[in-house]
């Protein structure tokens, strides 16, 4: 038997991790999706996490012999948030130096 994906869960996850998620989810009172991006945002955060990312990003540039910063704006460009950001008018060395960032507002995100 096929399992059915939950259309509003659509991290693909191992069963028994997504009974996991959904279990400590309504231990905290809440659905397994905001459980998810709880533990999502908690990882990002963590300082250590953006220093092996950084570490990482360092080490690949240095592969394909460019800035890591163009090497930021080809990743991001792939992953189409040139779409809501412009990729090209950011200054990402500042998200390398200190893990912030100021992005513009996009006036289509306001609804303008």
């Amino acid at each position: 038997m096929v399992r059915k994906r939950d259309r509003r869960f659509p991290v693909n996850l191992p069963i028994v991790k997504e009974i996991r998620l959904s279990l400590w989810g309504y231990t905290r009172g809440v659905s397994k999706t905001r459980m998810a991006e709880a533990i999502l945002i908690d990882r990002v955060s963590s300082a250590d996490n953006w220093n092996e990312v950084k570490k990482d990003l360092q080490q690949e540039a240095a592969i394909l012999k460019i800035p890591v910063e163009e090497l930021v704006k080809q990743v991001l460009k792939a992953d189409g948030y040139d779409e809501s950001i412009d990729v090209e008018g950011v200054d990402w060395s500042c998200l390398m130096d200190n893990g912030e960032i100021d992005l513009p507002i996009v006036e289509d995100e306001l609804g303008s």
